[in-house]
């Protein structure tokens, strides 16, 4: 996990408000109604990503008027298991976690590579200039 340095943390919004900008290419995820992340994948296979902690500051997050603050957004990825898997007498191949939606990382904190930092630090930048 590498954090990226922003002028994002402290920003505060309604949930709605902020869902209708990131969307399509944030999703929320692993999220209770009192906090939770705006996810965006950086790579095709769905293993490294861009995470934008919320709090919720007044209502529930699955409330669009919730209000809602923003925290340091940091980059992760997730090492998935590869090639082919046994289960139950017969082999399938595994390309991805998509494949295998309940698979669990083998390293959930995996090195990060520079050119997804870039690829982050260019979204944040433009969400930096959204909100401005």
């Amino acid at each position: 996990m590498k954090t990226i340095q922003s002028s994002l943390p402290g920003t505060r919004g309604t949930f709605g408000y902020f869902r209708e900008m990131l969307q399509p290419h944030f999703t929320l995820a692993n999220w209770d109604y009192e906090q939770g992340f705006f996810d965006r994948a950086l790579d095709e296979q769905n293993t490294v990503y861009l995470r934008l902690p919320i709090k919720v500051l007044q209502g529930e997050l699955d409330s669009a008027d919730a209000w809602i603050e923003l925290g340091t957004p940091y980059v992760l990825r997730h090492l998935y298991r590869t090639g082919m898997e046994e289960d139950v007498g017969y082999v399938m191949p595994v390309a991805s976690a998509m494949m295998n939606q309940f698979q669990e990382p083998i390293d959930k904190d995996a090195d990060v590579d520079a050119r997804w930092m870039r690829k982050a630090e260019a979204i944040v930048k433009e969400m930096e200039n959204r909100l401005a």
